[in-house]
């Protein structure tokens, strides 16, 4: 497994997260439950924009076993939810890599339409959501990957241009080019109102 870089940033983390992962350095296990319990939701939230629901829960297990394991490879200082989101788009990128070397025949695709916000604005935004998770689905991994942590996760480009390995100038292009495609893709398939042409 390689190395998980964390993502340099403010001090963003509350005195309650840092006991628990001074706690789990210390070798206490049960520390990590609640971390885990914070952050489930965001975790399953990016990994279904990136990957097939039928991968989600392993890739959210798989993202969870290894940030434990890599606990002290997080620095503090860094924002624990960043740092967490960064192992997960890695996760996934893995599994990515290892579907493609699969022969196997799989059922076709279907990405988390949920979103990471509650469940009223779920259930305002269903429609919409379901739109959107389709029109992402449509684009290229690295363009969901970075409009997922620009758009979803709110990162600032900094932040999502250390994550993808990339320039900062370079994420802002890649964003800009991603989001013109996926509002081609909108407009085409006539979501949120958008007419062809």
């Amino acid at each position: 497994m390689r190395k998980v870089e964390p993502v340099e940033g403010q001090d963003h983390g509350d005195d309650e997260e840092r006991d628990w992962i001074a706690r789990c350095r210390a070798g206490d296990r049960s520390a990590f439950r609640p971390l885990v319990s914070r952050y489930a939701r965001m975790v399953h939230g990016v990994i279904g924009r990136l990957a097939p629901r039928a991968d989600v829960d392993d890739l959210a297990q798989q993202t969870f076993l290894a940030a434990f394991e890599h606990l002290d490879q997080f620095r503090e200082g860094a924002r624990f939810s960043t740092w967490l989101c960064q192992i997960a788009v890695n996760k996934t990128r893995d599994e990515r890599r290892a579907a493609r070397r699969r022969p196997e025949l799989r059922e076709e695709d279907h990405y988390d339409t949920r979103s990471v916000e509650g469940p009223e604005d779920e259930a305002l935004g269903r429609e919409r959501g379901q739109g959107l998770a389709s029109a992402l689905a449509q684009l290229g991994a690295g363009d969901r990957e970075l409009l997922v942590l620009k758009y979803v996760m709110e990162e600032s480009f900094d932040t999502v241009a250390e994550m993808l390995g990339t320039s900062v100038g370079a994420a802002k292009v890649r964003a800009l080019r991603a989001r013109e495609r996926l509002r081609q893709i909108l407009n085409k398939s006539k979501a949120y109102g958008g007419r062809e042409g």
